[in-house]
């Protein structure tokens, strides 16, 4: 999964012991709109499993910690509409224009789920890296991760 931190955060977070080691970050875009993309960026791709507690419904009542991949080469899902071919470069989104599946599900009507990808324009300022493999909507592909 692709996460995202939010922009100038560096006031709030940096009296923690973790600050030095560690980042606040999200990797879910449920509840945001298209426009809050402005108030975050790329941190980089999960790529450890995060054990979580049971939910009792009043949200999490503990962090999460889980290492992130900031460079080298990743395997994801094509999460966009669209099939991604090698050497294309990539970037996130917040907006998802239709299911992967080809339908248009209940939950798509609400917002995105994941932070999403879409191929990138030359000078996108959200791009992640580019593309190594060939893949149709919902499967497989490498990304190189771009260097910050």
């Amino acid at each position: 999964m692709i996460c995202l931190s939010r922009k100038a955060r560096n006031a709030t977070f940096r009296g923690y012991v973790a600050a030095e080691t560690a980042t606040p970050v999200i990797g879910c875009a449920a509840g945001l709109k298209a426009d809050d993309a402005n108030n975050f960026y790329f941190a980089g791709i999960c790529r450890s499993k995060t054990v979580r507690p049971i939910d009792d419904g009043t949200g999490p009542s503990i962090d999460e910690y889980f290492t992130l991949a900031i460079g080298g080469m990743v395997t994801m899902i094509n999460n966009s509409n669209e099939p991604i071919f090698p050497g294309d470069i990539l970037e996130w989104t917040l907006w998802s224009e239709k299911d992967p599946s080809g339908g248009m599900g209940k939950r798509m009507k609400s917002g995105p789920r994941r932070v999403g990808i879409k191929i990138a324009a030359p000078t996108s300022e959200r791009a992640i890296g580019q593309c190594k493999t060939f893949a149709k909507p919902g499967e497989y592909f490498d990304l190189l991760i771009k260097s910050c």
